[in-house]
């Protein structure tokens, strides 16, 4: 009898999870009942934690069209929910979901959970997933992890937009297929960059595109739109000299 009534347990659970992996997403029917359920299982602890989940449907259906093992689908899911909680650990609660799947991607191809703490620590409150994704990729492309980070992090520093990242990252690209070494490649495209936001911004003065004035100031009187004439700049006409009285004809 007891038996019985753990089949019956069983039976219901399996149908549960089955049920909830139809709820998940339909295309993990296409996995046997042993891996649906371990992998159900994953995505529901990793839901619970306030993790991102689709990119462990993405990961458990990729395995699926390669026809992959089912132990080999289930540890690549574990391992990928993994990935994701030390990366919101390094980057913080607050972090976006695609912020931790750029961390994620960035352990997976081997960053070390202390360099992605460096790169939210550049920039506090900025949105950093980009560049996450630029760094494993140039690590990928055998740049050195150290000066990939570096390059990156000086990047975000400057205030790069994610074009400019995505720029960067493709000059860099670009200059390693040509043959040149990829920490030569990735630093002088880093500090070519660097520059060129320095001259847009100098110093850090103004608004971006703003230069500063002669003067070191761009302080504007906001009711006329001048400057105070003690900080007037340029040629400035000398005072007229009196004029001698006429003569009576």
């Amino acid at each position: 009898m007891r038996y019985v009534a753990r089949s019956i347990v069983f039976g219901i659970a399996l149908l549960g999870a089955t049920a909830s992996a139809q709820t998940v997403d339909p295309s993990l029917s296409k996995l046997d009942s042993r891996t649906r359920s371990a992998v159900v299982a994953i995505i529901d602890s990793t839901r619970a934690m306030g993790l991102p989940v689709t990119p462990l449907i993405d990961k458990a259906r990729e395995g699926a069209a390669k026809r992959a093992r089912g132990e080999m689908i289930v540890s690549a899911v574990r391992a990928y929910a993994a990935q994701l909680g030390q990366a919101r650990t390094a980057l913080g609660m607050g972090s976006s979901e695609l912020e931790l799947i750029g961390g994620a991607q960035a352990i997976r191809a081997g960053i070390p959970v202390q360099q992605l703490e460096r790169l939210r620590k550049v920039r506090p409150g900025v949105q950093i997933a980009t560049a996450l994704t630029v760094v494993s990729d140039l690590v990928s492309r055998e740049v050195p992890m150290d000066t990939a980070v570096s390059v990156v992090a000086d990047l975000v520093r400057v205030a790069a937009t994610d074009d400019q990242l995505l720029g960067v990252r493709a000059d860099i690209e670009t200059d390693i297929l040509q043959g040149r070494h990829p920490s030569i490649a990735a630093t002088s495209r880093g500090d070519a960059m660097e520059k060129t936001l320095a001259a847009i911004v100098p110093n850090g003065a103004g608004s971006p595109g703003a230069l500063p004035s002669p003067s070191g100031t761009n302080r504007v009187d906001p009711g006329t739109g001048l400057k105070p004439p003690n900080q007037a700049v340029g040629n400035v006409a000398a005072p007229a000299k009196p004029r001698a009285p006429r003569r009576p004809q």
